[in-house]
């Protein structure tokens, strides 16, 4: 009897393992959307969805059969929202679409600027194939001409691609890594970073290397994309952008800064005709202190980091000479200090808001959730009085042996 019972429950639990097996799909029966590009639609309250679809014999054992193919298959299509564009697109495409492997999402600044945005992006979370990890970027021109112009020379696979890309983000600093779930995190009036990418050109040179924005690095060949610089967001909408410079430092005066370092230049205080390289570490988390009980609201800001020199044309001796070396800290911790300050009063002034997650050390100053929105932390910020410091720690001089001075010429 224990044995018939024993086989009879056996039976059952194989039956109720299986059945979270009935709405399986093949692998090869799959569509996998690799990147999303949304766009205003010439109608009003609809949108032009671009799906770029992988193509899974590319970079696989059947490589060979699929030479002449292409890595992808872009498709656009026009509909209310990404829902209906996903069941259109069924129309051309043999194999189901999902947005299992989806990990960008292109949209084009166009749209970023309207109001309807924040109804679509909103509405894209209830698919549940749409992960939150997914990267956000916007694009200058239509997400549809930025994908089908986006062929990088060195990767054959799209998806590869912004895989890679990703890992570059960290250890530039010149964006601001996002996604959907730190999109959705930040409330009505906090900004939050986007990556600004294109694939157009307005080249300009400058002696700064990170003061650019997207499109303006005067390049003159490699691959068609630049993403340097940020998006700001406000209440979902796009209200304006930041270059790679004023990016980094958003990033840096954060808590916990996404960057732990990256390379930078400086101008050499003791000959300013020329720059000099550094590897800039952080340090340690920012010391954030905020007194909201004041009138205006103050915030103190401590940044510690630690400097690696790189490259020092001006062959100025900061290698041996103590004195020269206390000069190189005390102006590199003042060029920061006074960009750090010019991008807070832009987003003061500019934007109404701020991008540094300040607002969650004001929060512990209150009882409740309520007490805080009261507070109106966006108003105080527009007229707090912010003091950010610099904390510089330099590691080495880069040569470990005496410059040879240059000799000035008879023209200097």
């Amino acid at each position: 009897m224990k044995r018939f019972f024993l086989l009879l429950f056996s039976a059952f639990s194989i039956i109720f393992l299986t059945t979270g097996c009935g709405d399986k799909e093949e692998l090869e029966r799959q569509a996998f959307v690799i990147a999303l590009g949304l766009d205003k639609d010439e109608k009003d309250h609809l949108i032009s969805v671009t799906f770029q679809v992988a193509n899974p014999q590319v970079n696989t054992s059947k490589a060979a059969e699929a030479q002449n193919e292409q890595p992808s298959n872009i498709i656009s299509v026009s509909a209310p929202d990404i829902f209906s564009a996903k069941e259109l697109t069924q129309s051309s495409l043999s194999r189901k679409v999902t947005f299992a492997h989806l990990r960008t999402i292109i949209i084009g600044e166009e749209l970023a600027k309207t109001d309807e945005f924040r109804h679509i992006i909103d509405s894209a979370v209830i698919d549940p194939e749409l992960r939150r990890e997914s990267i956000m970027i916007v694009s200058q021109e239509k997400a549809s001409d930025y994908i089908h112009k986006n062929k990088p020379a060195l990767e054959s696979s799209p998806h590869k691609y912004y895989e890679f890309m990703e890992e570059r983000w960290d250890s530039t600093g010149l964006v601001s890594k996002s996604n959907l779930n730190n999109f959705y995190h930040r409330s009505e009036g906090e900004l939050a970073l986007i990556i600004y990418a294109t694939t157009k050109r307005n080249e300009t040179v400058h002696t700064d290397e990170d003061t650019y924005k997207a499109g303006q690095v005067p390049q003159k060949a490699g691959d068609p994309v630049q993403m340097i610089g940020s998006a700001v967001m406000q209440n979902r909408k796009m209200i304006g952008t930041l270059n790679g410079e004023e990016t980094r430092m958003a990033l840096l005066i954060k808590r916990k800064s996404p960057i732990n370092s990256f390379v930078a230049s400086f101008i050499d205080p003791l000959n300013e005709k020329f720059r000099i390289s550094a590897r800039v570490i952080k340090d340690g988390h920012t010391k954030i202190n905020v007194s909201p009980n004041q009138d205006p609201l103050k915030v103190a800001v401590s940044v510690p980091i630690k400097l690696q020199v790189r490259s020092n044309p001006g062959l100025t001796n900061y290698t041996t000479n103590e004195k020269n070396q206390t000069i190189l800290k005390k102006s590199i911790e003042k060029q920061l200090e006074k960009d750090a300050l010019k991008l807070i009063k832009k987003t003061k002034v500019e934007y109404k808001g701020e991008p540094f997650a300040w607002h969650i050390n004001a929060r512990k100053h209150f009882w409740t959730m309520k007490d805080f929105q009261k507070y109106d932390w966006e108003k105080h910020y527009q007229h707090a009085k912010v003091d950010v410091r610099f904390k510089v720690t330099i590691e080495n001089f880069g040569a470990q042996i005496k410059p040879i001075p240059i000799k000035p010429s008879e023209k200097d």
